[in-house]
């Protein structure tokens, strides 16, 4: 009566389903992202190291590769967890941009600079070892605010000009210029210039003080020459890195000066 001995099934009886099967890939894609987008975050603050800036654009390569052919799988019910893997294709993505565009920025052939060492003149562009690249244009006349309300009073009577320092991220890597550059400037005789600072500097963040390969920064900065000595000056742009940064920061001493006329 009934079926056969317990746990054998009856010749008609179908076989049993398995559950999704589990390659793997959502999981190898997501480890893979984060790892390129580890590296380059690290190489953005420690400083260019070419073996892991390649070792990140790898990684950023499998973890997209691996996410769509994971999600693809996922949707066919071959794979589980489809959402960790576009997770891994997603990360996998961004990372491969960053890498590529730092690829691109280091070796753009139509971003030309013609780099200058020794006694700079105004307007030449200056280009550091980690790839950050300085022009300082001439100074150029310039109004400030009413004496009082600058920070830094200066001399009745004195020749006030300005110039402009630009500063372009040349490297692969991002580039965090916040407290790590100073700027100071010289009169015709050599004495230094008074700055004029006029209000504190709010810039931070993405496109300000944090520079992605091939971002750009302007500062603009004022000094007060004597009139005896405004018929030329010198300018000075520092990359140092303050003592009390950590010591995973790349450390910074590197100064470069700028001279020429007066406009």
């Amino acid at each position: 009566m009934g079926g056969g001995p317990a746990g054998l099934k009856s010749p008609g009886s179908p076989a049993p389903r398995s559950g999704p099967s589990r390659n793997g890939l959502d999981l190898a894609a997501l480890i893979a992202a984060v790892l390129g987008v580890v590296i380059l975050i690290v190489l953005g603050v420690v400083g260019p190291i070419r073996p892991l800036f390649w070792t990140a654009g790898v990684f950023g390569a499998a973890a997209l590769v691996l996410g769509i052919l994971g999600a693809r799988r996922a949707k066919q019910g071959a794979v589980g967890n489809r959402g960790r893997a576009l997770t891994g294709a997603v990360l996998g993505g961004l990372a491969t941009v960053w890498f590529v565009n730092g690829v691109a920025v280091a070796s753009d052939p139509f971003h030309e600079v013609s780099c200058q060492a020794g006694p700079l003149r105004f307007q030449t562009t200056r280009c550091f070892d980690d790839g950050l690249q300085v022009t300082v244009s001439a100074p150029k006349p310039y109004t400030p605010r009413k004496m009082g309300q600058s920070s830094t009073d200066y001399p009745v009577g004195s020749r006030t000009v300005s110039v402009e320092i630009t500063i372009r991220n040349g490297s692969p890597n991002m580039v965090d210029l916040e407290n790590l550059w100073s700027i100071g400037g010289k009169d015709a005789n050599g004495h230094q210039a008074t700055p004029i600072w006029e209000g504190d500097d709010l810039s931070r963040g993405l496109g300000h003080t944090q520079l992605l390969p091939g971002m750009t920064t302007v500062r603009t900065q004022g000094f007060a020459l004597p009139p005896s000595a405004a018929k030329s000056m010198g300018v000075e742009v520092s990359l140092v890195t303050p003592p009390d940064v950590g010591i995973g920061w790349n450390r910074r001493n590197d100064t470069a000066w700028w001279s020429g006329p007066v406009r």
